[in-house]
């Protein structure tokens, strides 16, 4: 026992805790006060406000340029140049903004988007223009204190949530909850340099122009993979809006809001069995960690069901509870839609064993691959089905991205053969 408490009391336990407690409160308190957002603005203004959104996240994700784990080893390599990397960082991000936000505008004014949108733009764009500052994250991380980033970040959340439910209550339009959303994101990161200011000095940073040059030459693989990702998991949105009108993405937000709450389990599970695969290779990198590769691909297997059977089954019931009669039609969109569990589950469970292997780099290539044949099913299929369409193709390009395309790679083959003979073996526990 005594044991068991004092690993629960290492540093790096107690960083996966925070880290997982502000999963869980974030998650909680999105769905709740989401759903009740959602039901009050109805799927019109629901999906206007995913459509701007999700446009706003392909900026805060181009801005922060992906690099937050190499930054991080950056900082512990030369922590005497600390202040320097911080500095050099938070810079380069505050010079990519500009040209997102130009960008951005560029694509309201070519898709034609009504005055609306630049509005809903406005009020949410602090969700980006403080990115730079989550530099701050970096130096917490790097000393595992990254409970000092949850607990800022967690208190302006629930101070945010508590202005939208005001706002439920005045019934205001929606602009409101999108300055709600904005302000809450400027309250976030003034509490996070609050915190830094008490033991740090955020005028101590220095920036080298030099440093630039290394920072994007040594980074620029994970900028590439983050972009894809994120546009991987938002393009849909866009596409939907563009093609087949906000309604129609409102139906869709609501029932992809469903299967979101899962996606932390994949995550968790396989975080924490990482240390047992990495150990199962060192002491039997046969026999061994192939029976621990295999019995963790069946059980993501078998979570992935136990949810998506019974998610399917009861779809017409969830969203009638959670959404109301305003969004009929999102059942069907969500028993498609829920079934991308499996692969999404088989594809965190693989991006260990691409870890342990060293073979990181393919999951770029796989995920821009998944983000082509996305858009390419989205361009054919919404303008037929709409919602559902698009539904259908993330899934398609969920399965092919995560199982299918390790047989392009000759290293990623066995992978493959792995993901097959855990379906294979479902319904066996001996492992």
């Amino acid at each position: 026992m005594r044991n068991l408490l004092l690993k629960i009391k290492s540093p790096v336990i107690l960083n996966i805790i925070w880290l997982s407690l502000d999963q869980f409160s974030r998650l909680a308190i999105g769905l709740v006060v989401g759903i009740w957002i959602a039901r009050y603005l109805g799927p019109q203004q629901w999906g206007e406000l995913n459509y701007t959104l999700a446009i706003v996240s392909i900026i805060t994700t181009i801005a922060n340029l992906g690099m937050d784990g190499f930054l991080v080893k950056e900082i512990l390599d030369t922590p005497s140049e600390k202040n320097q990397i911080l500095g050099t960082a938070f810079v380069t991000r505050v010079l990519f903004i500009p040209l997102c936000v130009l960008v951005a505008l560029v694509f309201l004014y070519t898709s034609g988007a009504p005055t609306n949108y630049y509005y809903l733009f406005a009020f949410l764009s602090p969700n980006f223009l403080v990115v730079p500052f989550d530099v701050i994250d970096l130096e917490f991380r790097s000393r595992l204190q990254s409970r000092r980033t949850v607990i800022a970040k967690n208190i302006a959340y629930f101070l945010g949530a508590g202005i939208k439910l005001y706002l439920l209550i005045s019934e205001k339009s929606m602009l409101w909850f999108a300055a709600a959303i904005g302000f809450e994101m400027i309250l976030s990161y003034v509490f996070l340099i609050i915190s830094y200011q008490r033991e740090q000095n955020i005028f101590a940073w220095s920036f080298r122009k030099s440093r630039i040059v290394s920072l994007l030459r040594a980074g620029w693989p994970f900028i590439v993979s983050n972009v894809a990702v994120i546009l991987y998991m938002k393009i849909d949105q866009l596409m939907i809006g563009n093609i087949a009108g906000e309604k129609e993405l409102g139906i869709f937000s609501s029932a992809t809001r469903v299967t979101d709450i899962f996606i932390f389990i994949p995550m968790a599970i396989s975080s924490s069995y990482l240390s047992v695969l990495v150990k199962a290779k060192q002491d039997d990198p046969l026999s061994g960690y192939l029976r621990k590769m295999l019995g963790l691909f069946a059980w993501m297997v078998r979570g992935a069901l136990a949810i998506a059977i019974p998610v399917s089954i009861f779809s017409g019931q969830i969203i009638a509870l959670l959404y109301g009669a305003k969004y009929a039609g999102a059942e069907k969109v969500l028993i498609v839609h829920v079934w991308a569990l499996l692969p999404i589950f088989m594809g965190v469970a693989a991006s260990q064993y691409m870890v342990i292997e060293n073979l990181q780099k393919y999951n770029i290539y796989k995920t821009v691959i998944g983000l082509a044949l996305n858009v390419v099913l989205n361009v054919v299929l919404i303008p037929v089905y709409g919602a559902i369409g698009a539904a259908i193709a993330t899934l398609i390009a969920q399965y092919f991205t995560a199982v299918v395309s390790n047989y392009f790679f000759r290293s990623t083959r066995e992978l493959l053969a792995y993901q097959i003979k855990s379906v294979q073996m479902l319904f066996s526990f001996k492992h």
